[in-house]
């Protein structure tokens, strides 16, 4: 996770001096909310069961044609995110990890003052945290995972001049597949026993974003 993490800040800090020198280049920070729903199962299961999943997350933007500079933009989001899995008992997967989504606009209208975008978005992230636990007669079992995750989708935005800022909502779709390893602790009150298992799902999101650019 701490390598993950700084691979992801010291890209957007390399791109960020790259780019300074090529273009009127916009920084500034965002918020995003996302929900949607899918399938995911365990290793061991025979069948996938449904999830719903919602995320909220916060980060650093950077958008290389925030108005009229060009027809494309690259717009990179690093993000910092809490997600909620939730299944079709109700149990609730939370996680807290890190994302980096690459976007690539292009203008349908633009001038100084306003400029509407849109294009595809591709998404990696690293995520870990715990499952609800549950008790089975005398055995209670707690859950622990770390999952990656990529995903693809569209995006369309607005970007508008507000003083020496720049307001950018945008809303789009992803369709997400993540996997990974979760470690399934039973406790009873002779000890407790560990086992380590695969976990795979997708999810199709809607979200919306709000950045601010200077």
């Amino acid at each position: 996770m701490q390598r993950f993490t700084c691979l992801v800040v010291a890209s957007f800090f390399i791109l960020l001096l790259l780019s300074e020198n090529s273009f009127a280049v916009g920084l500034g920070g965002f918020i995003d909310a996302s929900t949607g729903s899918g399938k995911a199962e365990w290793e061991s299961d025979y069948n996938s069961w449904d999830i719903d999943s919602n995320a909220f997350a916060f980060g650093f933007v950077l958008d290389t044609a925030p108005t009229n500079e060009k027809i494309f933009n690259y717009r990179l989001n690093v993000g910092f995110a809490k997600q909620e899995i939730k299944d079709e008992y109700n149990e609730k997967m939370k996680s807290n990890g890190i994302y980096a989504e690459n976007i690539f606009g292009f203008a349908f209208i633009k001038n100084e003052n306003f400029r509407w975008w849109g294009g595809p978005l591709i998404r990696v992230g690293y995520y870990s945290g715990d499952a609800d636990s549950y008790r089975v007669g005398s055995t209670t079992y707690e859950t622990k995972f770390d999952y990656a995750e990529f995903g693809v989708g569209a995006v369309t935005g607005l970007n508008f001049k507000a003083g020496n800022a720049i307001l950018a909502p945008s809303i789009g779709f992803r369709v997400n597949g993540f996997g990974g390893e979760g470690t399934i602790t039973q406790k009873t009150s002779f000890g407790s026993s560990s086992y380590t298992e695969d976990i795979t799902g997708n999810s199709t999101n809607i979200f919306a974003n709000f950045a601010v650019l200077f």
